[in-house]
């Protein structure tokens, strides 16, 4: 916009480009650039809002639907990853996202993918006695555990980086 100006300028300050007509009509130049730019502005923010508006869907669909195996009472069941609450023992094994912070009480063979956390593509093995500190959103990739959850929600390593990137 501002070299089409420019030149606009350099243009209309020499004489060239004619005669008055054309002067007169100058200003649907500057209009039409404008709107242009009004219009690709207009576009862009209307993507956005919709991409946030899917992702944000997702979310919800994951956390009111992902249910995960925690010991309460002395009883195992299954709930919503939303439901968890700090004092559950949650079972973990092979595949899942871990939705809470916690600390390991009983291990087999457990390796846990911490890479969205720390960029380190190594398996981290995790053990009661050895590093027991699980983080939220991050994958356990090999073998199962117990955990006892110590933050979920706002409170934990990922709802606390969500909330520092105000999402």
């Amino acid at each position: 916009v501002k070299v089409c100006k420019k030149n606009d300028l350099i243009v209309n300050a020499s004489g060239a480009g004619g005669d008055d007509s054309e002067h007169d009509a100058g200003w649907i130049e500057g209009v039409a650039i404008l709107i242009s730019v009004i219009v690709v502005v207009l576009v862009t923010a209307l993507n956005d809002y919709t991409k946030e508006r899917q992702f944000r869907g997702l979310q919800a669909k994951i956390e009111t639907e992902h249910k995960f195996a925690v010991i309460r009472g002395g009883q195992s069941i299954q709930v919503v990853v939303n439901e968890l609450v700090v004092g559950d023992v949650a079972q973990i094994k092979y595949g899942d996202l871990l939705p809470a912070d916690g600390v390991l009480i009983q291990s087999n063979d457990l390796k846990i993918d911490e890479s969205s956390l720390t960029g380190e593509s190594d398996l981290i093995r995790k053990t009661p006695d050895h590093d027991p500190v699980i983080l939220s959103g991050t994958h356990v990739m090999e073998g199962s555990a117990k955990m006892l959850v110590t933050a979920v929600g706002v409170n934990s390593q990922t709802g606390i980086i969500m909330t520092l990137l105000g999402a």
